[in-house]
């Protein structure tokens, strides 16, 4: 649970914990509650990630977290560009009823988000906190998340020596080591993931392999 502050306001909201239900899934990227920040709707940037609402009014706000958070596509209601879901349709019939709400939904409310994959448009209040992930945040996640994962992999390479003792044939080993920088000819190595998967890797035929690309 924590405590996020408005801008425009000395009460704190209360943010808790995301709920662990099969349909609340984690957040992406590896991102957590704790990169969320409390914003008014009107304020939320396009790739911000929307991660909760609070309830409207004053004193304790109960937190409405997104089952799927989205990244945030704000613009007006009239200018939605979805086909006429659900939101929308009870929207314009609201506004249909008595013309002169037309322009109190013009300055009221806005769409976080048009409608995708049968949801609909997600409109709210204009000044309705909701918390989110800014679009910087999620998009350095985004390239971590995306870059190669690093392991620990243990190499071994063997051969046989004949020698008097463990010494001289470690001194063999050894000169046989160095020859593999100055001819050009590399080891099989043994590779080991940390699953304990063995790999044997030829790197002469690697080498010829990219040399022939």
């Amino acid at each position: 649970m924590r405590s996020l502050a408005l801008a425009d306001s000395s009460n704190t909201l209360t943010l808790a914990d995301r709920p662990t239900a099969a349909d609340f899934p984690p957040l992406p990227y590896g991102l957590t509650l704790d990169d969320a920040v409390a914003v008014r709707a009107h304020e939320v940037k396009a790739g911000d990630l929307v991660v909760a609402h609070f309830s409207d009014g004053t004193g304790v706000r109960p937190t409405e977290h997104v089952p799927e958070p989205f990244p945030a596509d704000p613009h007006t209601v009239t200018a939605c560009p979805c086909d006429g879901c659900e939101e929308c349709d009870d929207m314009a019939d609201w506004t249909l009823a008595e013309h002169s709400r037309v322009a109190d939904v013009g300055w009221r409310h806005l769409c976080l988000a048009p409608a995708e994959d049968d949801e609909p448009c997600v409109i709210v209040l204009r000044n309705r906190p909701v918390a989110v992930i800014p679009a910087d945040v999620v998009k350095r996640a985004g390239e971590t998340a995306a870059e190669p994962a690093v392991r620990t992999y243990g190499v071994m390479w063997s051969a046989d020596f004949e020698a008097s003792s463990p010494q001289e044939a470690a001194q063999l080993a050894y000169t046989q080591l160095k020859s593999y920088a100055t001819d050009g000819w590399p080891p099989e190595l043994e590779v080991t993931d940390e699953a304990g998967c063995v790999s044997v890797i030829d790197l002469n035929a690697t080498q010829q392999t990219e040399g022939n690309r």
